[in-house]
């Protein structure tokens, strides 16, 4: 008898927590999948960008445009990662002061965003996937093949999820020793976020108070195995890149009041990322993505000193020495398609 009683108690509490784990769960879904609305105005196609397209993984075509800066030579080139709720024409919301300081800034589209193709059955998210981290390495390859760009040195500048894709990435982008960062987070750490403010807010006190947190962990996890399935893609959620850190200079920015990635975030990543980032700027009131708006002088002061890093000094010239040869970035259409080439002028 003493048996049964057992077994009726166990398969109770079996019960128990497997409702418990569809209840909270179906809560946590909604929590990961809650985009939020941050009513970015789209903005509109620019005069003086040259288009261009690639392919990435998949046979995904991506379009994007070059900005150029006016009569000087380049210092370097900037590849630009946008925002999930925005396309590659914000590029000059962000890195105007780049191009007017002598770089080009190569702005793209990630898969199934603006004006790129879109893979069928994937719905993106603020999550980077697998998928943004191929377009990304898809990019950095277009960029080293242009024979325009091949002498001039590369930097990364990424926004919110462009931001995170090139954390994401960054173990893996060799060359590329410079990367700024304006509101970047990982998935790692607003996932641990999402989980303490699902904790709090939609987990009763008592049960909080019994109920293991690896156990809630475990609900979480089953809840991010589905939003995956669900969105035919797989979320990078590793720390594992932070170990190619090595010979990389990051520069973080963060708005003071951003609740969707809030302070203390930045902080955490700021101290994972160790001596690879010693500069964290905090923008008094701004909000996410915000800091230009509030503080456009600042940011482009602060874009075009750290990116002036990677800008090799030309050695001195010979007293006797002749003329050397000046590159001039301009575009050559062959067979309908825009390339960026470049003219020797002797």
């Amino acid at each position: 008898m003493y048996l049964v009683y057992a077994a009726v108690f166990l398969l109770t509490i079996i019960l128990i927590d497997l409702a418990a784990r569809f209840y909270y769960g179906r809560k946590a879904l909604h929590l990961l999948e809650n985009l939020p609305s941050f009513h970015v105005e789209k903005p509109l196609p620019q005069k003086q960008a040259v288009p261009f397209e690639f392919q990435s993984s998949g046979q995904v075509t991506l379009r994007g445009s070059i900005y150029y800066p006016d009569e000087m030579p380049p210092l370097g080139v900037i590849l630009f990662c946008p925002e999930t709720s925005s396309n590659h024409w914000s590029a000059v919301n962000y890195a105007q002061g780049l191009i007017d300081n002598g770089f080009i800034v190569v702005s793209f589209d990630f898969r199934n965003q603006g004006e790129s193709d879109s893979t069928s059955g994937y719905q993106p998210m603020h999550w980077v996937s697998e998928y943004e981290v191929d377009d990304l390495r898809a990019a950095v390859g277009w960029i080293r093949n242009q024979e325009a760009f091949q002498d001039l040195p590369l930097g990364l500048l990424g926004i919110s999820r462009g931001a995170a894709t090139a954390l994401t990435a960054m173990d893996s982008l060799s060359g590329i020793e410079l990367i700024a960062l304006d509101s970047g987070y990982t998935n790692d750490l607003l996932i641990s976020h999402y989980m303490q403010r699902w904790v709090n807010v939609v987990v009763p006190g008592l049960l909080l108070k019994y109920y293991p947190r690896s156990q809630m962990r475990k609900t979480l996890d089953l809840a991010i195995a589905y939003s995956q399935y669900k969105r035919n893609c797989k979320y990078v959620i590793t720390s594992d890149f932070f170990e190619g850190l090595r010979g990389k200079k990051i520069l973080l920015i963060a708005g003071a009041k951003d609740s969707y990635v809030p302070l203390p975030i930045t902080r955490e990543l700021k101290k994972m990322l160790g001596e690879s980032c010693s500069d964290l700027w905090v923008v008094p009131q701004a909000s996410h993505n915000g800091a230009r708006a509030l503080q456009p002088q600042e940011y482009d002061r602060r874009l075009v000193s750290f990116f002036r890093q990677m800008v090799v000094q030309p050695a001195p010239s010979p007293v006797s020495g002749g003329v050397t040869a000046s590159v001039v970035p301009v575009v050559q259409q062959s067979g309908g398609q825009t390339l960026a080439t470049n003219m020797n002028e002797k």
